[in-house]
């Protein structure tokens, strides 16, 4: 599989021609956000047909046994070596190879809202995709708390402050295609 083969693509159903966005791609699945906080764990087996839009070859209905949590943790995009049993881990080499960043982890607004997933990181900001198509590139000064998820000092509507249209470039002038670099290394998928 190429790497970002389907990443910040349109979805469509056989029946319904906006189901959402991919998100995130896995070799064997893609992540779908949609409208009305909705996410789907999608199968690559199920795609028909990858162009401008990637369909699904379901109806929309059909679609729902592939319901996730919006806020549920994103599927990894790395393989991680302890997945390998009889390999031996030196997890000081793999995290240095895979630094601690808040890059995948879960943000929240100050009183618990889900507001999306951070897809790239910068030195002072944090790039966002959320519900409903929405794409937020929030300054690090705005972070009150790190854990398992990113929370943020401010709430909604505070948090539209910072909305940018989700195909922008990175803060960093980047195209957003780049973001696909981080989720998907070349040793994840190999050369393109």
């Amino acid at each position: 599989m190429t790497s970002g083969k389907y990443f910040n693509k349109g979805v469509k159903a056989l029946d319904e021609p906006n189901v959402g966005y991919v998100v995130r791609e896995t070799p064997d699945k893609i992540v779908v956000f949609g409208e009305k906080n909705e996410r789907y764990d999608i199968p690559i087996k199920e795609i028909q047909q990858v162009g401008a839009n990637v369909l699904i070859g379901l109806n929309f209905n059909d679609l729902r046994k592939y319901a996730v949590r919006r806020d549920a943790p994103l599927p990894a995009s790395r393989e991680d070596p302890w997945n390998e049993p009889d390999k031996m881990v030196d997890l000081a080499t793999y995290e240095g190879k895979y630094p601690n960043t808040l890059f995948n982890k879960g943000v929240r607004a100050k009183n618990e809202d889900h507001v999306g997933h951070v897809m790239k990181e910068t030195p002072d900001k944090i790039v966002i995709f959320g519900e409903n198509n929405k794409r937020f590139d929030v300054p690090k000064s705005e972070i009150y708390q790190v854990g398992m998820n990113v929370i943020l000092k401010i709430d909604f509507p505070e948090i539209y402050n910072y909305e940018v249209d989700k195909n922008a470039p990175l803060p960093t002038g980047e195209p957003i295609e780049t973001v696909e670099k981080d989720a998907y290394p070349e040793e994840y998928h190999g050369p393109k």
